[in-house]
């Protein structure tokens, strides 16, 4: 069961998403995915600057769908600079390909973290086009994917600082009208850097409130990226627009809701060529989720 991923090999097509593994040590780190059954470990997101966790209640989770307010925290470019080479090292060791999700907040930073993690022998980088979390004081910023001059500009600069050949990859959103997706679709399929697309981020702006009446997120209002089995439907839908739209060179890979071999499945059907977890990670604590969903997956597959 060997799959191919912008000429990476990957034994299986899980691994974990971005927001799960952003350190060298503990129950998030790399050391510890690495010896999981995920096929690859993705580290991130990054930022050029450390940012602190949202304040509060930033994360719920239940059997339907998660809510996540986590605003890319993490330790810097400055961390990573120095423990990037190491992450790397200890995930090749365990004959898997190391990922980084770039989040930047203007075309060049994208270009240069993507830089720093090809740098420090990443095999592929995932530019984060899709953070529903970020705020500043009371105003919710703009979601880069959602702007297409923004996303062509930041396509532009990858490809003029790195070069076509780059591993580059990008993690959008949900769009719920089919002609602003073939829209982005065609801005992604211009690019030569680009050689995949993950679909998808959480979606934007979710509420719930507990059975006290109070909201389960406690800053930005109480909304928050939605993720979970609630979402998969919603992401098999844009997997399959996807692999429909773009140029046959860009692979699409799948993440939402993921927590059985049988969803795995569905999302290959549906034209991904391989899925990213979270919710089932970050819910259960831990990694050894991997081994009984490809248990499964073996059964069904």
């Amino acid at each position: 069961m060997d799959f191919n991923l912008a000429g990476i090999y990957f034994e299986y097509p899980l691994m974990n998403a971005a927001g799960t593994c952003k350190l060298l040590e503990g129950s998030d780190g790399v050391r510890e995915l690495a010896r999981s059954a995920s096929a690859a470990v993705m580290v991130g997101s990054i930022t050029l600057e450390p940012r602190e966790d949202n304040s509060g209640e930033s994360y719920w989770a239940s059997e339907l769908f998660s809510l996540n307010l986590r605003s890319l925290a993490n330790p810097g470019s400055d961390f990573y600079l120095k423990y990037l080479p190491e992450m790397v090292k200890i995930t090749h060791g365990s004959d898997k390909p190391l990922l980084v999700s770039a989040a930047g907040f203007n075309p060049s930073e994208y270009a240069i973290l993507s830089q720093l993690a090809l740098e420090a022998g990443a095999d592929l980088v995932e530019e984060n086009l899709s953070c529903p979390n970020i705020w500043q004081e009371s105003r919710q910023e703009r979601i880069a994917c959602f702007d297409l001059q923004l996303v062509g500009e930041i396509l532009f600069c990858l490809e003029k600082e790195l070069g076509k050949e780059a591993k580059v990859a990008v993690k959008i959103s949900p769009f719920s009208d089919p002609f602003a997706l073939n829209e982005l679709a065609k801005v992604i399929g211009a690019s030569k850097i680009v050689k995949a697309v993950t679909a998808v981020n959480t979606f934007p702006n979710a509420f719930s409130f507990d059975e006290k009446g109070k909201p389960r997120i406690s800053s930005g209002g109480g909304l928050a990226g939605m993720g979970g089995a609630a979402l998969k439907p919603i992401s098999l839908g844009q997997v399959r627009q996807l692999r429909e739209v773009l140029p046959e060179r860009i692979q699409v890979m799948g993440a939402g809701g993921i927590s059985t071999g049988q969803d795995v499945l569905d999302y290959l059907r549906a034209g991904a060529i391989a899925v990213q977890m979270a919710t089932s990670i970050l819910k259960r604590k831990g990694v050894n989720v991997f081994s009984r969903i490809l248990t499964e997956l073996t059964a069904v597959y």
